[in-house]
């Protein structure tokens, strides 16, 4: 059975009241699992984790969109994460018997779906429909005048693992965390696969260069640490913690290998049932 994994992205992680209503509104859902879930404050973002079939998937995006354009408002928001809407970011990935063109026909389709709930949507990495919207950060420096007033648009992608990663620095100077974040940078001739930020933690006091890795595989997150603290260390400033957000790689295609067998486990028997039935009707 073909399972996939979304991460959605969500513009909401002050109000635990809130984050728990979209939690709710997925949990029930069948042949989905929900792997993990995280919220900052300062962010004011949540980061949910699940994998499940091609319909779970489909269905779990939908309704936790039509949930949020509900609850939350784009208007109000505030924090230092930039954002586009109140799912900002909502990715496929293919995880177990998919490739990339499954994750693509599942991401058109889900935009599709959220398009009927009248949220835009744009098209990013695999699944874009224009070259220029490929790159997240391309889609964020453009301006889309067709936005929902209160939930913003939801950029709905299919991409390949990421891993997302952030280092917190014992410094309340958010240059020094935004020039860092400018060197590791892979489009500013830094590492591979790296894409960063350089933010502020106001419930913290201290800056933080947030990552996407990418390209997991060439550059993890144990690559990351070692250039960000030689960099920070390079100006006089320590590393004060590290962040793992979401579930590393290796973790998700364990858990999908487990639920595509419970299953195909759960056809099979029905399916046999079915033919019991059938056998026993026939006599």
């Amino acid at each position: 059975m073909p399972i996939f994994e979304s991460v959605p992205n969500i513009s909401e992680g002050r109000d635990r009241q809130k984050i728990n209503a979209l939690l709710e509104v997925i949990r029930p859902l069948a042949d989905l699992q929900i792997l993990d879930y995280s919220s900052d404050a300062d962010h004011n973002r949540s980061v949910f984790t699940y994998i499940g079939t091609y319909a779970a998937v489909l269905r779990a995006g939908t309704v936790l969109v039509k949930k949020a354009a509900e609850i939350l408002d784009l208007k109000t928001h505030s924090g230092v994460h930039p954002r586009l809407g109140v799912v900002d970011v909502l990715p496929i990935i293919p995880v177990w018997q998919a490739d990339m063109a499954d994750a693509v026909r599942l991401a058109r389709e889900l935009g599709g779906e959220i398009q009927k709930c009248g949220v835009p949507v744009v098209f990013y990495e695999y699944a874009a429909l224009n070259p220029s919207e490929r790159n997240l950060a391309d889609i964020r420096r453009k301006r889309y005048n067709d936005r929902h007033s209160t939930a913003g648009l939801v950029c709905v992608g299919a991409r390949n693992y990421l891993v997302a990663y952030n280092v917190n620095l014992d410094t309340a100077n958010v240059s020094v965390a935004q020039t860092i974040a400018g060197q590791i940078r892979e489009q500013g001739g830094g590492l591979r696969g790296v894409k960063a930020l350089g933010l502020y933690l106001q419930s913290r006091s201290c800056a933080q260069v947030s990552m996407n890795l990418v390209a997991p595989e060439i550059i993890g997150p144990r690559e990351a640490y070692a250039k960000v603290k030689s960099l920070a260390e390079g100006v006089g400033v320590q590393v004060k913690e590290e962040e793992l957000i979401g579930v590393l790689p290796e973790v998700v295609a364990q858990e999908a290998r487990k639920l595509s067998a419970d299953i195909d486990r759960k056809i099979a028997l029905l399916k046999n049932m079915g033919e019991k039935a059938k056998e026993k009707k026939l006599r």
